[in-house]
């Protein structure tokens, strides 16, 4: 189900430490326990990330389904990698595959935070973090349409 956006985590996850690397599989358990099946109609979302006009060059993009009175089981939440250029596809069980219609919260995943250089890195030495960590969708509940979406997200500091 998640197995295509947890090895893309997983595998952008190569510098950080084993603890961290352990939530990540119970993180994506506990969100598909969450989804639940849900309803199997699908809408196809792709847009761009940009932060100040500027596209965003990296990280994860996560529209989870937003229940409503009446439907306590919205459906699968939809991922997509936000690509070098910011644009972004999302899918909920293959790349591309679109995202449940309705209301849903955006969530936005920073790349992991890097060494300039792995093989010098120094013990104790920190990673730099992503450019973008900390930042937040400005719009953080969108209305997915049936049929075909464009859904930019800009990008905020939290609060502003």
């Amino acid at each position: 189900m998640f197995i295509f956006a947890y090895a893309t985590l997983l595998g952008k996850l190569t510098m950080l430490d084993r603890s961290l690397r352990m939530l990540v599989p119970v993180a994506m358990i506990s969100l598909l326990s969450l989804a639940g099946c849900g309803s199997s109609n699908s809408a196809s979302v792709r847009g761009k990330v940009t932060y100040k006009g500027t596209p965003v060059t990296g990280g994860m993009v996560l529209f989870q389904p937003i229940a409503m009175k009446g439907n306590n089981n919205p459906g699968m939440p939809a991922a997509g990698e936000v690509l070098s250029d910011g644009a972004y596809v999302l899918g909920r069980e293959s790349e591309g595959d679109g995202a449940v219609p309705g209301r849903a919260k955006a969530i936005y995943t920073p790349p992991p935070a890097t060494y300039a250089d792995p093989t010098k890195a120094k013990p104790g030495e920190l990673p730099t973090p992503s450019p973008y960590a900390g930042l937040v969708p400005k719009t953080s509940e969108v209305e997915i349409k049936p049929g075909g979406n464009t859904i930019d997200i800009e990008l905020v500091s939290p609060g502003a």
